[in-house]
């Protein structure tokens, strides 16, 4: 049974009318749920304890979150990110929920979990709001793991359009977190390049394949069949977090991909196979995609294949960019 948090409250960060990283993406998913269904549970949201929020931000930071949010009137924090009244209680349910799905999934209550909450996270560092994002919430869960069920290895894969750079500076000298990120390069926020790999105890746990644009679905699959599938199979995580980002879309206005929402369903077919062979539970948390009504067919195919356990339609391709970035990754990988 997959564990699935959706609710309205995440419309109660509000980033003002003409944001991209609106409420009514919230809405626009929440509606594929609020009727229940068989082969799914909703999960209340739940809080982070700040104390789980700092293990990965500053104190001061985070106090500069909650202050900011009391003023009353939209904060830029800065000139992508915009906090309001509600947003201090909201992102600590957005890290929160996404422990909550973790924690369940590694007590074997649940086979995995989705958690479809705003703001994202995988731009925020220790010390500043950026790219529409406040915490980070799949690193605070990756730290929450590590430290309350002593997961030893943990994997994060991120499909956003946009590099994680936050994910990436929390882990990057961390050998028990992976790093895996697929994304447009270069392009905002301007890291991710091919020789980011690591640093000290970390290297080579952190795995970037920039892509320049228009990468279509065939394209996306080769990149996750030929290196992600093996990276799992060598590094046996005990748990895996997915940044999920559907500004990928070919429809999205902020991207610069191809993938159509078939696509989505063979990005998570082969993780999903890669995690069942090891054991380990996938949590789904959302990033970005800013065309509502492709990102809600693109989770509906999703949930599709992760549910019923359906292979997509889509076959990978070997192409010229794939071997530069499995040449880059070898000497670590065995690829």
């Amino acid at each position: 049974m997959i564990g699935i948090v959706s609710d309205p409250i995440f419309m109660r960060h509000d980033t003002g009318g003409y944001h991209p990283e609106s409420p009514l993406r919230i809405q626009s998913i929440h509606n594929l749920f609020a009727g229940g269904g068989p082969d799914f549970i909703l999960v209340e949201p739940q809080e982070a304890a700040v104390e789980d929020i700092l293990q990965v931000h500053e104190k001061r930071y985070v106090q500069h979150i909650r202050q900011s949010c009391t003023s009353g009137r939209l904060v830029d924090l800065d000139p992508d990110t915009i906090c309001s009244a509600g947003s201090y209680d909201v992102s600590l349910l957005a890290a929160g929920s996404i422990i909550k799905l973790a924690d369940m999934a590694l007590r074997s209550e649940i086979t995995g979990g989705l958690a479809f909450v705003r703001p994202p996270g995988h731009h925020a560092t220790s010390d500043q709001a950026m790219g529409f994002c406040i915490f980070n919430n799949v690193a605070i869960a990756a730290k929450w793991a590590n430290i309350n069920h002593g997961i030893k290895k943990i994997l994060i894969v991120d499909f956003d359009v946009h590099h994680g750079n936050g994910t990436q500076e929390c882990f990057y000298n961390d050998d028990s977190v992976l790093y895996f990120s697929t994304h447009q390069y270069p392009f905002y926020p301007g890291s991710g390049s091919l020789s980011e790999i690591g640093k000290s105890a970390g290297e080579g746990f952190t795995v970037n394949c920039p892509l320049s644009s228009r990468k279509n679905d065939a394209q996306y699959a080769s990149i996750y069949q030929h290196i992600l599938a093996p990276i799992v199979e060598v590094f046996k995580p005990g748990l895996i977090l997915v940044s999920a980002g559907f500004d990928v879309h070919a429809m999205d206005p902020i991207g610069g991909m191809n993938l159509s929402s078939e696509g989505f369903g063979a990005i998570a077919g082969i993780i999903q196979e890669a995690a069942r062979k090891i054991n380990a539970p996938v949590v789904y948390t959302l990033e970005g995609g800013y065309h509502r009504e492709a990102m809600r067919d693109s989770i509906s195919r999703m949930l599709d294949v992760i549910i019923h356990m359906r292979n997509s339609a889509v076959e990978p391709v070997m192409w010229s960019e794939l071997d530069t970035i499995m040449e880059m990754h070898r000497h670590n990988w065995n690829l």
